[in-house]
């Protein structure tokens, strides 16, 4: 039998690292690595404050910019004084140089504006944040939500400017704005301008802002307009468009010689309509004051100022005051007029300018308001001579300097018919009444006298006429040919034509003879 010898086990005390230990550790550096990696590459995280939170959800709302991903909503918390919601949302990395204080953020959800229907798409996918970006402005991380989407996107190019107005009308953000019919631009915005009016936003694209002048002209074309007034009845419309969302139109006036391009942001006045828009000015417009003694209804701001037949200016404002030191109420009429229409200089200060308005009111001029149209009883002021009225001075110490007025002729016949109201009439039909019943009784005694008269006359008279007729039967025999007469009155004439041929026979002789006279006919003695 073989004797085997066993191995003999010999005992290693050297402690080593079990190759097992390699995987987790690599698995440990490989997160490490990747958590550093997601911190150093994450995007900001900003804050969007909105007034509700609809649609919303953390964690799954996306941000997208042109309908691309480029962030997504991670919180959404309630401001402390729970007036506002806000929202924190990481962006991509790539996008920290457009958060500025010009980038802006709004909710996208079906909604109708402007005449436009967006946000259709969010029926089926949900709400997401709409996110404009801009490289100018400062970088901000905390951004003021917009309840509706902007009109224009901070990378369309254009520019901006801004419209005066009394008031927006029925003008909404996203209202079209158009140059000769063609559709350049939207309204963008509109703010409340202090003390009083609206200053209102919009963006002409390019490159139809190159036609924005300082010249240019805006007015309001929203829906229809229905004029009735001294001018007459206008209808002035545009497009469908404008009829139901309304709308600004601008353009350039004819005769314009100033050609410099407007900056961004020029202020330019929104006019009513396009006829005040385009009106020519003659030049720089004076103020004055007019007021009239009688009615004033009918005449409206922005009526015309007229010198026969041609106007030179517009009413500015009508209007009611009270003067309890007199214990009297006004109603000043202020008036804006182009003296250069009418050939006067234009400087308040100057004294040739005072010289020659002061001329035209000594010769007459006055002003009267005058019915423009007898439909809507709308009224103007025309300037004219009136020279028989009384002299009237311009009262240059009011504010603004005052223009003497006359009555109109319907003032001047409410003022007779006032005079005849005060007339006694009761009392003069009373003593016109008795006037009447003693001409009644004068009348009836005369008629009894005639009657009288005729009674105890008529014989008197019969008698007379007989007598009359006898002598006149009388007088016609002896006027008759073969009446005695007739011979002696024939005679007596023979006789005094042969006396009469004597006489003239004698005359002829003295006339030859003188002498005759004292020595008698020559022939016979003295």
């Amino acid at each position: 039998m073989t004797d085997q010898t066993l191995p003999e086990a010999r005992v290693d005390d050297r402690r080593r690292i079990s190759l097992v230990w390699l995987i987790p550790l690599v698995a440990l550096v490989a997160a490490l690595w990747l958590g550093y990696r997601a911190y150093t590459e994450q995007g900001p995280l900003i804050t969007i404050r909105f007034e509700t939170a609809e649609g919303l959800e953390a964690g799954k709302t996306p941000l997208r910019h042109k309908d691309v991903d480029v962030g997504v909503v991670e919180a959404i918390e309630l401001s402390p004084d729970l007036a506002e919601v806000w929202v924190k949302a990481r962006l991509d990395a790539s996008l920290s140089g457009f958060l500025t204080d010009r980038t802006r953020f709004w909710v996208v959800r079906p909604r109708l504006s402007g005449g436009q229907i967006s946000g259709l798409e969010t029926v089926l996918g949900g709400a997401y944040i709409g996110v404009d970006l801009s490289r100018e402005g400062a970088e901000v991380r905390e951004f003021e939500g917009l309840e509706n989407p902007p009109v224009v996107s901070a990378s369309q190019p254009g520019r901006s400017f801004t419209l005066e107005a009394e008031a927006l009308g029925s003008l909404s953000i996203g209202a079209p704005v158009r140059f000769r019919g063609i559709e350049v631009g939207r309204v963008a915005d509109y703010v409340l301008r202090e003390p009083s009016g609206v200053d209102i936003q919009v963006f002409i694209e390019a490159p139809f802002d190159q036609k924005v002048t300082r010249e240019a002209r805006f007015w309001n074309d929203s829906g229809f307009q229905l004029a009735l007034d001294a001018q007459g009845v206008r209808l002035d419309t545009e497009s469908l468009t404008t009829l139901l969302l309304g709308g600004i139109s601008f353009e350039i006036p004819a005769g314009g010689h100033d050609d410099v391009r407007a900056e961004e942001g020029h202020r330019f006045p929104l006019f009513q309509d396009r006829q005040a828009a385009l009106s020519p000015s003659a030049g720089e417009r004076q103020r004055w004051q007019l007021e009239f003694a009688g009615s004033v209804r009918g005449l409206l701001p922005g009526a015309p100022v007229e010198f026969r037949g041609i106007r030179v200016g517009e009413v500015l404002r009508v209007q009611l005051e009270l003067v309890p030191d007199a214990g009297a109420v006004r109603i000043p009429v202020d008036i804006a007029l182009e003296p250069a229409r009418l050939g006067m200089p234009e400087a308040d200060d100057d004294p040739a300018h005072r010289g020659f308005w002061d001329r035209l009111v000594r010769d007459g001029l006055r002003a009267q308001l005058k019915t423009g149209n007898l439909l809507t009883g709308a009224l103007f002021v025309d300037l004219d001579f009136y020279p028989s009225e009384s002299a009237q001075p311009i009262l240059w110490d009011a504010t603004p300097p005052r223009l003497p007025t006359v009555p109109t002729a319907l003032d001047e016949l409410r003022g007779l018919v006032s005079r005849l109201a005060r007339l006694p009439l009761d009392q003069i039909g009373q003593d016109l009444s008795a006037s009447l019943a003693a001409l009644r009784t004068t009348t009836e005694s005369t008629n009894d006298l005639l009657q009288r008269l005729d009674r105890e006359t008529a014989t008197e008279l019969n008698r007379t006429l007989g007598q009359t007729r006898e002598t006149l039967a009388g007088i016609e025999k002896l006027l008759v040919p073969s009446s005695p007469l007739q011979a002696e009155a024939y005679r007596a004439l023979r006789e005094f034509s042969a006396a009469a041929r004597s006489f003239r026979l004698m005359a002829d002789y003295l006339e030859r003879h003188p002498e005759a006279l004292i020595r008698g006919k020559r022939g016979e003695a003295p």
